[in-house]
Order: C-alpha cells, then structure tokens, then sequence
C-alpha cells in the first residue's frame, strides 16, 4: 500500500487577512445574468454579498490531499486533511490536523471519502472539530508539484536533521533514501513533495504526527512563495490563479471565483495573523490495539470521549484566543 500525504496547495486564497471583499468605490450587482457596475454611493441598500463566506464569524476550509499518481485512479485515499480555520477579529489562523488511521463512522477516516462520498468525510470533520465547514479543496502529486515550481519553490525552515531510508521511488516499486538537513532551504516540487511525504524518518520524524507538522510548514512557506521574484503568476491576480487551479485536469473546489476574491482580500494583512499548528495527539485519541469494531482488524485510533467536547472547546478557544495550555507537574 502506497505511504503517501500531500498538502492542497490553493492556499493563497486561504490564509488571508481582514476586511470583506468590496471594491473601493465600485460594487459589481448581477441582474438577469448581466454585470452592470454601479457606484457605492448610488446603492442605498447594502447587496447581497456576493460570497456567502462574509457572513461567516470563522472561515473553515477543508484541504484534502489524496493518495493518486493519475488522474485516473478512482480508489485514492484522502491521507493528507487539513482543517484551515481563520477568525478575522482575532486573527488567528489554526491549522488542524488529524491522523489518517482514525476511525470514525465506521471506517478509517482517510477512506470516508471514496468509500462513502466527499459529504462523509465533511460530516466526519465536523463531528471532530465542532466547526461548519464552509468549503473544501482537493489536489493530488501532480498538482501539487505544479503550482509549488509554478511559484518558483517554497522556503522552509526545516527543524531537525533527519534520514529516511525507505522512501517509495517515483514508481513506487523501490524505495530511496532521502535526507532533510536543519536549516532553511528552497524546496522544488519534487523535493516538497518528499518533504509532505516522509514518515519513516529518523531524529524523531517518523511519525504521522511529525509528518502533518512538516505539511504546516510547507502551507506557511507557500503564503509567503506567492511573492517569490519566480512566481510565474506574478504580478499575482488571483481571478488567472483560480481559473488555473480549477482549470480541466487540475484541482477541485467547492468554493467559488468570488469566494477566492473574498478570501484573497485577508492576504494584504497576513502579517498581523498568528498561525498555529494543531495536530490531533494523544490528549485527545488513543490507539486500543487491533479495534474489535474494524470488520479488518485494522491498526486504528479512536477517540477519547466519542462527542470530541473537550477538542471543539479547544479549538473555539484557540480561534477565539482564550486557550490557555495545561502545565503537568513532574508527578504527572
């Protein structure tokens, strides 16, 4: 079975920062299917906004990674998930992480969505972050790869050292070995692609968890790609991204153009937006052994109180600015 996480990569339009999106002095109404502009000043009533996100407190956008090598392939796994949660007044942007062998609904969650349809998998989000999904993306190796050599590479700020002596090949009928070395560096397409991918790694690396860490470094490192001098798409217009993005062949999206301009508004403010990384761990799942309830005996994670209170409190209250981490004295 492929071993294999990628990280959706419409993430400019994701982490962004604060205001509603409106033209200056200009407002675009749409009346029988025609554009018609008409000045601010001439509308007395406010219009209806033209993405339902600017209604949103929080913004949820679901980024789903899934286990392809051709466009073609119908039985993928969804094993990179990523919950982007952003809160304009508090500015705070969290990234939420779940392991891909968690099971939920009857199934390992990272299988919900060919199994069962794309709805499943939202539902599943829901029911453990507490948190309305608004929209979701999907991409597989090949997009991703596309738009991180698209920007001209991505800058990460890798945290450790670390070796991981059986990484699939290319075709994935071999492994290599691959090493990170601490220390920031450039990554081309491929080489973030192995950077999403790894979890056999040593120094610690080898690990989901650690895995879904080096994903959120890779999201972070994109936001601030989009300015690179190499960035084919620059001067960036968001409009030519999108319709790129989603163009026939490529990723798959259920927000709209408006909804990218929406959320395209936020990135001017980014530098006044905390961003946290939040893998779901052991305070919050546990693994029992073989699960009794997996028709495949499967090597799962459960959840440690079923309605998941305690982590939607978390996760409102990290959005919210409020959280406050528990200290554990030695005897703990």
């Amino acid at each position: 079975m492929r071993k294999v996480v990628l990280i959706s990569v419409f993430v400019p339009v994701i982490f962004l920062g604060a205001s509603s999106y409106a033209l200056s002095h200009w407002n675009t109404i749409f009346i029988d299917q025609q554009t018609v502009i008409t000045p601010l000043a001439e509308i007395k009533e406010k219009p209806k906004p033209l993405s339902p996100l600017e209604d949103k407190e929080v913004l949820n956008v679901l980024l789903i990674g899934v286990d392809r090598r051709s466009k073609f392939e119908l039985g993928f796994n969804t094993d990179t998930m990523i919950l982007v949660s952003l809160n304009p007044k508090t500015h705070k942007v969290l990234l939420t992480s779940v392991p891909r062998d968690l099971w939920i609904n009857g199934n390992k969650i990272n299988a919900l969505y060919t199994v069962n349809g794309p709805e499943s998998l939202i539902d599943a989000f829901k029911q453990i972050s507490g948190q309305d999904i608004d929209g979701n993306i999907l991409t597989d190796f090949f997009d991703f790869k596309w738009v991180v050599d698209s920007f001209g590479g991505v800058s990460v700020d890798v945290e450790r050292t670390f070796t991981d002596y059986t990484f699939p090949n290319d075709t994935d009928t071999d492994i290599v070995t691959v090493t990170f070395t601490e220390g920031i560096e450039v990554l081309d397409g491929d080489r973030a692609l192995t950077f999403a991918r790894s979890r056999k790694g040593t120094n610690g690396e080898g690990s989901d968890l650690m895995r879904a860490k080096r994903q959120h470094l890779l999201l972070q490192g994109l936001v601030e790609a989009v300015n690179n001098p190499e960035n084919v798409y620059k001067p960036f217009d968001i409009k030519t991204f999108f319709e790129a993005v989603t163009s026939v062949g490529r990723m798959k999206t259920t927000l709209s153009l408006y909804d990218a301009l929406y959320l395209w508004d936020f990135y001017k403010d980014r530098e006044q937006y905390e961003i946290e990384s939040f893998v779901v761990g052991d305070d919050y799942i546990y693994h029992p052994g073989t699960y009794p309830e997996s028709a495949y005996s499967a090597w799962v994670f459960v959840p440690r109180d079923p309605l998941w209170e305690q982590l939607h409190l978390d996760i409102e209250s990290k959005l919210d600015g409020t959280f406050v981490e528990e200290t554990k004295t030695l005897s703990e």
